[in-house]
């Protein structure tokens, strides 16, 4: 399951670390009526116009009603079932459970906002669930080494079935790069597929939550079924970029790249490094 923001910090103030969530919910929500802060405002912070230390934030999801607590020094969390406005059922929660309930939460509503996992994927992200630019990075300096390792990196966050498209992906990639000059044209679109458009589209995968992925269907297919469509078009293009590395045809290259920008340099997300 991908964390939403980072868990509390040993010592962190409670009602800081509400504040923080609050302001990454503000961004990430598509609903903005979803989120109530509650907050403690002194004399102070009505005199210098601030909004005050959050006490709780309380989240109005399809499934449930979400709400985390200043409680002294921690944390407390509860999930509620509420129907027409009545509480059906109620149970306390892990603030780790919570933040995952609340992910998950947050893919739906963005989800059916505006229909597409893409979305969900920048909303996750602006909530602060960190994409694992790290382990999915591959290294621009050296990237048929970094290429040879992306696939054991990517396997605890794809499905099996995408990780062995991508240790094919990677393999081509890394082979076709030792066939062509450095700074050709050629080369540049084997290295822009290579560092920018497969790292791109796992990342864009693998900041979503593991279960929503392969059951949430948008009206054109689950996030699983559309990153294998999307991995088997990079493996068709780059299986001709490696056809044509073997014969020694630039232009093929450079054509076969063009495609690549077309299809994956726009629509890609932008989730940082």
């Amino acid at each position: 399951m991908t964390q939403a923001t980072a868990l509390p910090t040993p010592g962190e103030d409670p009602a800081e670390f509400l504040h923080r969530l609050a302001a990454a919910l503000g961004r990430a929500l598509p609903v903005p009526d979803a989120l109530a802060v509650e907050r403690h405002r002194s004399v102070g912070d009505r005199l210098a116009g601030r909004p005050g230390q959050a006490r709780s934030l309380r989240v109005e999801l399809p499934a449930a009603t979400l709400t985390l607590r200043a409680n002294g020094s921690g944390l407390s969390a509860s999930v509620e079932r509420v129907v027409r406005g009545v509480t059906i059922a109620r149970r306390d929660v892990a603030v780790g459970e919570f933040l995952e309930l609340l992910t998950v939460g947050v893919a739906d509503v963005t989800a059916a906002a505006a229909g597409d996992a893409a979305a969900v994927a920048r909303a996750l992200v602006a909530l602060g669930v960190s994409p694992p630019a790290d382990v999915l990075r591959v290294d621009e300096a050296d990237p048929v080494a970094s290429l040879r390792s992306l696939a054991a990196r990517a396997a605890d966050l794809l499905p099996a079935a995408a990780v062995a498209v991508v240790a094919r992906l990677a393999e081509l990639l890394a082979d076709t790069l030792s066939r062509i000059a450095q700074g050709s044209d050629a080369r540049l679109a084997v290295e822009r597929t290579a560092v920018h458009y497969l790292p791109d589209t796992l990342r864009a995968f693998a900041v979503l939550p593991r279960d929503w992925a392969a059951t949430h269907d948008d009206g054109r297919g689950t996030a699983e079924q559309l990153l294998t469509e999307q991995l088997a078009v990079l493996l068709d293009a780059v299986t001709a970029m490696h056809d044509a590395a073997v014969r020694q045809d630039a232009s093929a290259l450079v054509v076969n790249g063009m495609f690549l920008r077309d299809r994956f340099a726009v629509s890609s997300l932008d989730l940082g490094d």
